[in-house]
């Protein structure tokens, strides 16, 4: 009974195995080896079934064909995996492959159902497994019958052929990690015939045992997906970092505990109260120190694995804007190359003349390349912004400008980029050479290199305008340019030009350089869409972090026509894109001329008011409301609001620079008087509107500003 459950559970177990298998490789008939396993698995399920029957004392012929069907189903296992790993990243569909495939299959077919002496019962007698087959050569030492020579021409025979192919194939191609797979692919092969060798010899102790028979083809399938997935060279440092890791972080504390046992079990043979106290305490204290040296032993170089995302985003996120152009193109160089692997990097930049322009690169490495280049444009309506050469050199997506992006790997000496651009402008791209491992980028890599994305794009931003000197002095140049920024920013807004409203704002960075935002947007001749907040922090991170979360805004609003998807869609980018606990409170808002009616969601907004025209009077309207980066999922958490617009109601939106600002005494300037500046000033301009209110702060505090100041004023005109 215990072996016919084994088999089930182990069919179960490749089941769930399947579902692990990546399938990025897949063709469009699925992986392959996706179907291997849930071949296998049912192999095994169907095993344990016609061992059910046996046991259950069905009738002979029902057993019979049961027993048949699963080492038909096994030999077939076999065929497939020859043909998974002879054609192995091939490119070309080998037509001659297959149809050999099938002749063996229906080889198998033949000698399984229609040659009398191959399986003549199949049975549990005595608890003893039967596969009843008759002699096919028989000596004093050794008898082989039909089954026998079934099992070795599929198990062994065939697969030792096509072995011998691979390890061919193997030594003829040029690619070092095409190469190592399939060598690792002809390991599959022999763990299969040692489990079978094994196998065989247990069976001479439990003859039962050989109703596991299908056991010693999961090692073959499991090397085999391990090949597939596999997407790094194993070289001597990794095997030896891997090793060492192992030794110090699993099998040395593993030791110790079990000295701990040993020893404790010699003092106290009885294991009395005191053995069990100490021996609690001994394993407490090795786990203690396991875990208190564990993290630092994999932060040392020599123990440093391929695992590279937590420390390479520390270095990257540590990058100080506020120093030394050449000193920040050093480090992110330096965090490349001690992370992943990289020999070098070459950032270029729109140089404003119509070409990307290497910055901070020796001379013989400068590289000019146009702006226009139609590989550019193609990637940038795939939304594929960075590149592998593996991607470039098989995806269908990109067939028609294959050659041009080859050639600009090629001709830039790299083997990957990451193009930044804010929507259809690219601000520059970062060339990634070669690996000195000599692995291809993978996976792994576009994951990393996805999540720190915007952190690669502010080096970019920073770049293209610090080289600008026209704007950028020699004298402060980075305070300098990112006021320059800011400015760039809000001219960059579409400025409401409906008749019906008159939007103005003021915005004032305390120290040149800041975090808040103000932005407009045209959204058709009837809808316009404004945003008010502030980034937590200041200087030059903060108002990095502003002009990426101004383009995301944009790009993310040409794919999401849903107003309050849009807002989620920015809370998740700002949870897992910009520096940690980075967070943005303030207001979203849609006027739509055509019904006089503003929707608004409040995203922790400080304060939004509304002037009355006709009741004469200013309230809040902006409610509860939570700031954006937090709450991983914000849907629950913000709801649209909407008020009607009248002629003459005017509406105020600030950040809490206006109303925490406190004077000389420590008065806060608060909401009450911002909201009797609206009344007094409510039959001036919105701009002039906005202006006054920064005026009656500065003479309020009568002193320099400690927090940023930013004002939106929209004064509603009404008519058509």
């Amino acid at each position: 009974m215990i072996f016919m459950i084994l088999n089930i559970l182990i069919g179960g177990g490749l089941i769930a195995f399947s579902f692990t298998i990546d399938s990025h490789k897949s063709g469009h008939n699925g992986n392959p080896l996706v179907n291997l396993t849930l071949m296998l698995a049912s192999i095994f399920i169907l095993m344990g079934v016609a061992l059910l029957c046996c046991l259950l004392g069905a009738p002979d012929p029902m057993c019979l064909l049961l027993g048949r069907l699963t080492f038909l189903f096994m030999g077939m296992f076999c065929m497939g995996g020859c043909h998974v790993v002879l054609t192995f990243e091939s490119e070309k569909n080998n037509t001659f492959l297959k149809v050999l495939q099938w002749i063996l299959n229906i080889a198998c077919l033949v000698f399984i159902f229609f040659v009398p002496h191959m399986v003549t019962g199949f049975s549990i007698e005595n608890g003893t497994f039967q596969v009843m087959s008759d002699t096919l050569v028989a000596t004093e030492n050794i008898k082989i019958t039909w089954f026998n020579m079934y099992c070795l021409v599929c198990i062994v025979g065939i697969p030792f052929v096509t072995n011998l192919m691979l390890l061919i194939r193997a030594e003829n191609t040029k690619n070092r990690l095409l190469r190592q797979n399939l060598v690792l692919m002809g390991i599959g092969f022999f763990a299969t015939w040692i489990s079978y060798a094994l196998m065989f010899f247990a069976c001479l102790y439990q003859p039962m045992t050989f109703s596991l028979i299908l056991l010693c083809l999961v090692p073959q399938l499991v090397i085999f997906v391990r090949a597939s997935s596999n997407d790094q060279i194993w070289g001597k440092s990794l095997i030896f970092r891997t090793f060492l890791r192992s030794v110090l972080i699993y099998i040395l504390p593993s030791v110790v505990e079990g000295l701990i046992f040993a020893g404790l079990r010699m003092i106290f043979p009885n294991r009395g109260i005191v053995y069990y106290i100490l021996l609690a305490l001994g394993t407490s204290v090795v786990v203690f120190v396991w875990v208190l040296t564990g993290r630092r032993f994999t932060r040392m170089d020599a123990m440093r694995d391929s695992n590279y995302s937590e420390d390479f985003e520390n270095a990257i996120t540590s990058i100080d804007f506020e120093g030394d152009p050449a000193v920040i193109m050093s480090n992110l160089r330096a965090a490349f190359e001690k992370y992943v692997d990289t020999t070098e990097i070459t950032l270029a930049v729109d140089a404003d003349t119509g070409f990307l322009e290497s910055v901070f690169t020796e001379e013989d490495k400068k590289i000019a390349i146009p702006i226009d280049d139609p590989c550019f444009d193609v990637l940038l309506n795939l939304k594929h912004q960075i590149v592998f050469r593996s991607f470039a050199e098989h995806d269908y997506s990109v067939q028609s400008v294959r050659g041009d992006l080859l050639q600009l790997l090629d001709s830039t000496n790299s083997e990957a980029f990451i193009m930044l651009n804010e929507g259809r402008h690219i601000v520059g791209v970062l060339f990634l050479g070669a690996k000195t491992s000599h692995n291809p980028f993978n996976e792994y890599d576009y994951k990393v290199f996805t999540k720190l994305y915007s952190n690669f794009f502010v080096v970019g931003y920073y770049m293209k305008n610090i080289m600008n000197e026209s704007v950028v002095g020699t004298v402060n140049r980075e305070i300098r340019m990112s006021s320059q920024i800011i400015t760039s920013i809000q001219e960059n807004m579409d400025y409401i030009k409906n008749p019906k409203i008159d939007a103005g704002y003021r915005m004032i960075p305390a120290h040149n350089i800041g975090g808040e935002f103000i932005d407009m947007i045209r959204l058709n001749d009837q809808k316009h869409m404004f945003i008010i907040g502030a980034l937590n922090g200041k200087g030059i991170a903060a108002s990095m972090s502003m002009v990426i979360l101004k383009s995301i805004i944009r790009t993310d609003l040409a794919e999401t026509p849903d107003f309050k998807l849009l807002v989620e869609k920015i809370n998740t980018f700002i949870r897992n894109s910009l520096p940690k606990g980075t967070f943005f409170a303030g207001t979203f808002g849609v006027i739509d001329f055509s019904n006089d009616t503003m929707y608004y969601i409040n995203c922790g907004s400080p304060a939004l008011f509304m002037y009355n025209h006709i009741y004469n009077n200013v309230i809040e309207i902006q409610g509860e409301g939570h700031v954006l980066g937090f709450a991983k999922d914000i849907s629950k958490l913000i709801r649209i609001k909407k008020v009607k617009l009248s002629e003459g109601d005017i509406v105020l939106a600030c950040t809490d620079g206006l109303i925490e600002a406190k004077s000389l005494r420590g008065e806060g300037y608060g909401k009450t008087r911002v909201q009797s500046q609206m009344m007094e000033n409510a039959t001036f301009p919105a701009d002039k509107m906005a202006q006054f209110s920064y005026d009656n702060l500065v003479e309020f505090t009568s002193r320099a500003l400690e927090d940023d100041i930013t004002v939106l004023v929209l004064k509603y005109l009404g008519g058509k």
